[in-house]
Order: structure tokens, then sequence, then C-alpha cells
């Protein structure tokens, strides 16, 4: 495994602090015949963290066929893991990742071709508005900037005034038209009392959704807030856990789902949460937890196959360095091609790959929580 810092080109923002940049790990598992697979591993809670667990399950992984996922996921359980999913889901899903890469480099097809085949060739991203200085300004620049760059969704991180952040989303409604999807997140901001007066007051701007108004424990809070507001709601922190979302969706708690694979604990599981979403008519949208391009080229796979309707996908890769890929991914009118390479369909970037590793080296772990008023730790490197 490869520890890496990558820059963002601009500070992330939202409740909880500043980031700089992602701190991620990049797992390559072997097999006996030479055949490589790649996943990835973000640092949270902490790198350190990250990189123990993952050392801990790869005993679990040696000795076996790489193209044995569900025993492997089942001998994760066995070992505890399930007592530890915010963790253990992290770890597993970075090596569940390698393991599907090796499956389709040995199959010599594309990973959506085990998983089902493709609706579509292309897959739609929001444009994240970061606006780190909280000014309408700057957040209409950046909106403005992302439509003409074709995306057709735009995203920003709220919570931390009502009435500063009412006034940044009517700038960018203002700049950006009626039909380009305006879509919040305030991380588990408010509490219900407070997320009443919030949700209603975004009514005005006519939001795609507004992710996660509040504690990501309470479901039944969700589904009463749907009941007092035309603000449609979108569940992240409390989808996820497989076991949450058919409670989020029983409980009609969210208009919307967003998890990822590395919440729920690989691919094989984000696409059975996607089946649920389907049965239930409900759109689900990939969170990205600080995404490099492998895992972005991985749930393309998974994202190219699902049913209308198509919603935006999350994504950091608009405001990050390099996604260490030999061939980076790129948009097109907001949207990505899912590879048609065998496995994942990527290569890394070996020299990238190096060149972050050495700035992880030299900087350290890039805080995810990180004071809003802290520097940038890029400019003393």
């Amino acid at each position: 495994m490869t520890v890496v810092d990558v820059p963002f080109t601009e500070p992330e923002t939202w409740f909880f602090g500043r980031s700089w940049g992602l701190t991620s790990g990049v797992v390559e598992v072997e097999t006996d015949d030479g055949v490589v697979g790649i996943g990835e591993c973000p640092g949270i809670p902490t790198i350190a963290a990250a990189v123990q667990t993952i050392e801990t399950m790869t005993p679990l992984l040696v000795g076996h066929d790489a193209s044995d996922i569900l025993p492997f996921l089942r001998r994760v359980g066995m070992h505890g893991w399930h007592h530890f999913p915010y963790q253990g889901n992290l770890a597993v899903a970075s090596l569940e990742m390698a393991m599907w890469d090796i499956v389709g480099k040995v199959a010599g097809l594309p990973l959506h071709r085990l998983f089902g085949g493709l609706e579509r060739s292309s897959v739609p991203f929001y444009w994240y508005v970061w606006v780190p200085d909280r000014d309408v300004e700057t957040a209409r620049a950046q909106a403005a900037e992302g439509v003409a760059r074709g995306f057709q969704t735009v995203y920003l991180k709220i919570g931390f005034d009502l009435a500063n952040d009412l006034a940044l989303v009517r700038a960018v409604r203002d700049e950006v038209g009626p039909d380009i999807a305006i879509r919040v997140d305030a991380n588990e901001a408010w509490t219900p009392f407070t997320a009443i007066e919030a949700l209603q007051a975004f009514e005005e701007v006519n939001l795609e959704f507004l992710e996660q108004p509040i504690d990501m424990h309470d479901i039944s809070g969700l589904a009463y807030l749907r009941g007092q507001t035309r603000t449609r709601i979108g569940a992240n922190q409390s989808a996820w856990q497989v076991h949450q979302v058919p409670e989020i969706l029983a409980q009609r708690a969210a208009d919307v789902v967003v998890t990822d694979p590395h919440q729920l604990g690989g691919l094989h599981v984000f696409r059975d949460v996607a089946g649920m979403c389907e049965a239930a008519r409900v759109p689900l949208v990939k969170h990205s937890f600080g995404d490099l391009g492998i895992t972005t080229a991985a749930t393309l796979h998974i994202l190219g196959g699902l049913h209308e309707p198509s919603l935006a996908h999350q994504t950091h890769l608009t405001i990050l360095e390099h996604d260490l890929l030999a061939s980076r991914l790129e948009f097109e009118g907001g949207r990505l091609e899912v590879p048609a390479g065998p496995g994942i369909g990527v290569e890394l970037d070996r020299d990238a790959l190096q060149h972050y590793a050495e700035l992880y080296e030299s900087v350290g772990e890039l805080p995810g929580y990180g004071n809003l008023d802290a520097e940038s730790p890029f400019t003393s490197s």
C-alpha cells in the first residue's frame, strides 16, 4: 500500500472544518500469475488506522483465489470486522476493488460486463462550488465556470450560517438560471428543530435536494422533516451502512440515497444497495469520500448500469491536483466515460504515485477536519 498526499487546487470548506487535500492509500494486490489489481482507501479516520486495518485483513486474502470475493468478505466479517464497520468497510472495500480488477483482467472483460452491462456509456457528475471565502461573488464566479464547462449540476457546502448559506445559493441560482440543478450539503449541521426553518427557507431557490440536514443516526427525524417541507432531502451519513438503507426506504426518510462502496464495504454491496433503491424507485447518488481516479473509475462501471433517473454523482476530481491515473479522467459536458478496458480499465501513473508519496513523507497527513483559519500545509513544502 502506498500512502499519498494529493492537494486540492482550492481548500474544501465544510461544516466540520477545512481540508487542503486528500491523504489516501493506493492498494495493489498481485496474484501468483503476476496479475495486479488496484484499489484505493481513504485515510479515514486517520491514514494510520486505514493502513493498520488493511494490514490486518491482508492475511485473510493471501493464499486464496482472488476471484472468491464473497468468501473473502465473509472471512472479514467472521474475524470481527462486522463489529467495527465504519472502519472495516473502508479497508475491505479497497481490497475488494483490487480483487474485482483482477477478475476483470483475467477474464479480459471490463467490470460493467461482470455487473450486468450498461444503460449508458457516460455518467454525469456535479461541479463543486467550493467557495472557501463564503462570498457571494466567489460563488457566482465558480458556479459560472462549472456551467461554462458543461456541468448541469452544481454543489455547495452549507451549514455555517443560514443567512449566508441562503445568500450564496440565491446568488448561484441567479447566476446559473432555472435549468441548472443546485444541490447543497449541510453535513448534519442542524437539529430537527432548526432544520425545519432551514429547509423551508430553501424552498424559494428550488434545490435539487439538500443532503444530510440532521444527525446521521436520526432516520425517523429525516422522515419527519420530509413531511414539513417541499425541499427534497438526501440521506448520506444516514445511509452509511447497508442495513440502514432498507430502513430509510421503508420510512420514506429521503428522496435520494447518497452512499458509496467505501461506506458500504465494497462494489458488490454498492450494487446491491443500488438494486434496493431501484426497487423502491428512489434515486441513488454515489457519494465521494474524497475519491482519486481509481475509485471514480471503478464506480463508473456500476453507475453506468443504473436505471434512470440518473442524477449527477459526487466527485472531488474537479478540485484535485491529480487523479494518479496514467490517462487522466476528463469531463466532457460534465460527464465521464465508463472505461472500456479489462477490469477497472485504468492504470496508475507511476511517476505521479511516487511524487505524491514523497509529498506525504514531506508534509504528513492532511486533516479532513482542519481549523478554518489554518494556513495551507503546502506553503512550506
